[in-house]
């Protein structure tokens, strides 16, 4: 890690001043992309339309039913 860390010191003394100021640009994104946590997948609308696929109609008809049939 350190050759490494002397080797990135070594290219940054070689850099012109507007290329500084883009790899400081391109560092700040990458910082800031670490703080911001990645989305997770939210799948349950999946699980909800997998279970309704055994309803023969529209949900509202298949809950009335079942009403009628609780009475």
């Amino acid at each position: 890690m350190i050759k490494l860390k002397e080797l990135v010191i070594n290219d940054l003394n070689s850099f012109n001043s507007i290329e500084m100021a883009k790899l400081y640009n391109f560092m700040q994104v990458m910082k800031d992309k670490r703080q911001i946590p990645l989305p997770q997948m939210n799948t349950s609308y999946l699980k909800v339309r997998e279970s309704l696929q055994v309803c023969a109609g529209s949900l509202s008809e298949e809950i009335m039913r079942e009403r009628e049939e609780a009475l």
